[in-house]
C-alpha cells in the first residue's frame, strides 16, 4: 500500500511538472514564436533546469509536437462553449463577443503561434473553429431576417465574422490598445449598428451591464 501510494505521488508530481513545462513553452511561444524558441528560455520561465525538459521532452520538436496537442484540444474545448440558445438577436449577438473574445484572451499569443503552424491537424482545427463561428453567427442571426436584420443573412454573417476573427479581435487589444472589455464593446456595438435596424439597439450602458453579468 505505501508503494504503491508513494507511485501515484511521483505520478501526480510528474503530471504537473509537464503540464507546467507546456505552460512555460507556451508563454515563451507567444513572446518570441515558434522559430526564436530554446529549451534554455522555457527551463527559465518554468523556473526549471534545461535537463528537466529533456527528461520530458527528449528534442526540441517533441516539446513543440506536445504544446500543439494541447492548444488543439483547447480549441476543441471551444467548440463546447455554451452560447445562449434564446433572446434577442442583438443580445445573443453581444454575448457571443463576448464569449468568444475572452476566449481569445485566455489563449493570448499562442493562439497566434498555433495558426501560424503549417500541419495538417492545426490546419483541419482552425477550419473547424472557423466553421463553428461562421454556423454560431449564421443561428444568431437568422431569426431577425426580414425584420430588424439590415442585410440577407448571408452578408451580414460574413460581415460578423470577420469582425469576430481572431485578427481584429488582436487589432483591437494591441494595435489599438483597448482593454478586453472596451474590445467587446467596440466590436458588438459595431455589429449592432452595422446590421440591426434602431429598434433591435440597446445602449451601451445597458449593454455592458448585461455583458458583464
Amino acid at each position: 500500500m505505501p508503494r504503491t501510494y508513494s507511485m501515484d505521488i511521483r505520478s501526480e508530481v510528474a503530471a504537473l511538472r509537464r503540464r507546467r513545462l507546456i505552460e512555460a513553452t507556451v508563454e515563451v511561444l507567444g513572446e518570441v514564436g515558434a522559430d526564436r524558441l530554446t529549451m534554455d528560455m522555457v527551463a527559465e520561465r518554468a523556473d526549471a533546469a534545461t535537463r528537466t525538459i529533456y527528461n520530458y521532452f527528449p528534442t526540441r520538436q517533441d516539446l513543440l509536437s506536445a504544446v500543439q496537442a494541447e492548444l488543439l484540444q483547447a480549441f476543441r474545448d471551444t467548440l463546447q462553449l455554451e452560447i445562449p440558445e434564446t433572446g434577442e438577436p442583438a443580445e445573443r449577438l453581444r454575448q457571443f463577443v463576448f464569449v468568444l473574445f475572452n476566449m481569445y484572451e485566455q489563449q493570448g499569443g499562442a493562439l497566434a503561434t498555433l495558426l501560424e503552424f503549417d500541419e495538417p491537424d492545426i490546419r483541419a482545427q482552425v477550419r473547424d473553429m472557423r466553421a463553428w463561428r461562421r454556423d454560431h453567427l449564421e443561428e444568431i442571426l437568422r431569426p431577425a431576417s426580414g425584420t430588424t436584420l439590415r442585410l440577407p443573412v448571408g452578408q451580414a454573417v460574413a460581415f460578423a465574422f470577420v469582425m469576430t476573427n481572431h485578427v481584429s479581435w488582436r487589432a483591437l487589444r494591441e494595435e489599438l490598445a483597448l482593454t478586453q472589455e472596451q474590445a467587446v464593446e467596440t466590436t458588438a456595438t459595431g455589429i449592432e449598428a452595422g446590421l440591426f435596424r434602431v429598434s433591435e439597439h440597446r445602449t451601451p450602458a445597458k449593454a455592458t451591464a448585461r455583458g458583464n453579468r
